[in-house]
């Protein structure tokens, strides 16, 4: 029987996003592993200390490092040494066909625009050994995997769809001190955003209606981009609040008249999932998987409308999230992970 080894170098950095995914995925894994403790294991940097969930029973291996990354000679040795199969949730090289992994989207194998292009060539790199030398790829939405088959011509039955979920916001205190921090901002009176400022984000579309909206108070949330300077803006009614914690950001989502996702291309969107299951409405564009994701329980608005009025939009009937939520959460996520670790160990 094979190991599984998971290359969890990333979360020694901030657990938002991608991080998020492989967090919450691996802290469930764990509970499923119990009678395969001794075949799964944790990669991890060495000299880092990375954001582990507890664990009862995965064991946390450090390997060479290059800063915070794995070296991939040093992942090669451990999986000759120890029979080993290799997961990756978070994406990276590929450079075995012992491997299985995950890409979330191929935003720059699609669009030129966003990315700066050492960026975009390392992504399609990636993107690019995972199709010629993993077993099997997974990404994070349909709208995703429709787009892989058809940009880099690999079958339906060589890719699979794990989402993600949402119920670590239930495990989340709010921080209210948050509103004592925050000139001018009170419970219920300002729309909320949060994301990297990442041009595909979109977030020149929030600038915008806060201009044409001077009566009404917006919050942005999230660290800034490569070179990004060109959302900046001095309007008195839009605050930058640079990164918060979770607790921060919950506070936040549960008190805002509406969470505002403005994005132009996802993979996933896992804020917006977030936001719903805070009990607040949200208002997202219309494009690539979202509509996919939230189907008849967002508001939708054309992510290049910058005269969208946003109590009209919000008057717009909505149906309950509550299908929604139940149809996408954390525990089938990892039982979809953990099953296909089964069949590698299996060797199927």
């Amino acid at each position: 029987m094979k190991q599984i080894c998971i290359n969890c170098a990333l979360l020694s950095g901030e657990i938002t996003g991608i991080e998020r995914y492989v967090y919450e995925n691996i802290k469930r894994i764990d509970y499923l592993a119990e009678k395969n403790n001794d075949n799964i294991v944790l990669l991890y940097a060495k000299g880092t200390t990375p954001k582990f969930p507890k664990l009862n029973y995965l064991k946390t291996i450090p390997l060479e490092a290059n800063g915070n990354k794995i070296r991939i000679s040093a992942i090669r040795r451990y999986m000759k040494h120890n029979n080993a199969f290799y997961f990756s949730l978070h994406g990276g090289i590929c450079f075995s066909k012992n491997s299985v992994m995950c890409t979330c989207d191929i935003r720059t194998w699609i669009y030129k625009e966003f990315d700066p292009i050492r960026f975009r060539l390392k992504c399609n790199i990636n993107v690019l050994s995972s199709k010629f030398l993993a077993s099997q790829m997974v990404t994070i939405s349909q709208t995703a995997k429709k787009e892989i088959i058809h940009y880099l011509k690999i079958s339906d039955k060589d890719i699979d769809v794990i989402y993600p979920g949402w119920e670590h916001i239930n495990d989340i205190h709010p921080d209210n001190n948050i509103f004592n921090k925050i000139k001018k901002v009170q419970k219920g009176n300002y729309y909320y955003s949060l994301s990297s400022r990442a041009p595909h984000k979109n977030f020149k579309w929030v600038l915008e209606i806060a201009k044409r909206n001077p009566k009404e108070l917006f919050l942005i949330g999230g660290k800034r981009w490569i070179n990004n300077d060109s959302d900046e803006s001095n309007l008195p009614n839009l605050v930058y609040l640079g990164y918060i914690t979770d607790e921060e950001n919950v506070a936040l989502m549960k008190n805002c008249k509406a969470f505002l996702h403005p994005s132009k291309y996802e993979g996933f969107g896992i804020t917006p999932l977030e936001a719903l299951a805070c009990g607040v409405p949200i208002c997202v564009s219309r494009s690539s998987c979202l509509p996919e994701i939230f189907d008849d329980c967002a508001h939708y608005f054309d992510p290049d409308d910058y005269d969208v009025n946003l109590l009209e939009l919000l008057n717009e009937p909505v149906n309950s999230p509550d299908k929604l939520l139940n149809y996408y959460s954390w525990k089938k996520s990892a039982e979809q992970w953990y099953n296909l670790m089964e069949e590698k160990m299996r060797g199927k």
